[in-house]
């Protein structure tokens, strides 16, 4: 039986091995798949501890997605791009560091048709979730990418690293007015979960914009609460991301690609 695990602090609130295991049984295939709780200064230790004992495949979350990156022997385009890895696995005694975050919140868009190409986009925090996502956002022909981050030298940072290549992209700041219409806000901090007020760049929320909090829980996240307050209709959470993502590492861990049908109505806490 191949062994699994998420890994990341806090960890006990993971959805992900209802989900892997709802896409063993697609398989048809035992797994074991384990949330378990690692700290920051334990990484390498236990990360390395965890493959001596044979897991086959490690998914990693906050906080621990960059230190992960670093500790890839290989990784993806994407990974190197983002400078972040969710997924780790093992290969030829090398250790492998993917990035599904991108590419899933891409799927979970796609599914609730939210069109990309040609829209003027916002991205809220410039920390390691945004990162991980701006890549896939900025390979989807938008119009426009803005970084508004409440330091200002973290977005800049990261509009550097792509400018180059995507001329679409800049930053914002949080005390700007915006005067034209954004299509979708795209939060990927913390503040609402933390308890901490979120300034909004005035204009963010126009007649047609749609928001999408990276974070998910039972009740409508901070941040969509905000949304919805401002007269927004559509608002998301990153539920849907979560199962699209774990369901790119299940494929690359088992060579296998479940379907994401119906998983989110299946494990939405109620």
């Amino acid at each position: 039986m191949k062994k699994f695990a998420v890994i990341g602090s806090p960890i006990s609130h993971s959805l992900s091995p209802q989900i892997h295991s709802l896409f063993a049984e697609q398989a048809q295939i035992e797994i074991s798949y384990e949330a378990i709780e690692i700290i920051e200064s334990d990484f390498n230790s236990k990360v390395n501890q965890l493959f001596e004992d044979g897991y086959s495949g490690l998914n990693v979350t906050l906080p621990l997605k960059e230190i992960a990156f670093h500790y890839a022997d290989k990784k993806s385009e994407e990974a190197l791009l983002a400078e972040s890895v969710n997924t780790l696995f093992l290969k030829d005694s090398s250790v492998c560091g993917e990035t599904t975050d991108g590419q899933g919140l891409l799927l979970d868009l796609q599914s609730k048709e939210i069109e990309l190409k040609g829209s003027n986009v916002v991205i809220l925090g410039a920390g390691g979730s945004a990162r991980a996502v701006i890549p896939s956002l900025l390979s989807s022909n938008l119009n426009s990418l803005y970084i508004a981050n409440r330091t200002s030298k973290k977005a800049v940072d990261i509009v550097n690293i792509h400018k180059q290549n995507n001329p679409e992209i800049n930053q914002i700041e949080m005390d700007e007015s915006i005067n034209f219409e954004i299509d979708l806000v795209v939060n990927s901090t913390s503040a609402g979960t933390l308890g901490e007020e979120l300034v909004l760049p005035e204009g963010i929320f126009g007649t047609k914009t749609k928001s999408y909090d990276l974070s998910y829980s039972e009740e409508i996240t901070p941040f969509n609460l905000i949304a919805k307050k401002r007269g927004i209709k559509e608002t998301y959470d990153g539920l849907g991301m979560l199962i699209h993502q774990a369901a790119l590492s299940f494929e690359t861990w088992n060579k296998f690609k479940p379907s994401t049908k119906d998983i989110e109505q299946k494990i939405r806490p109620l």
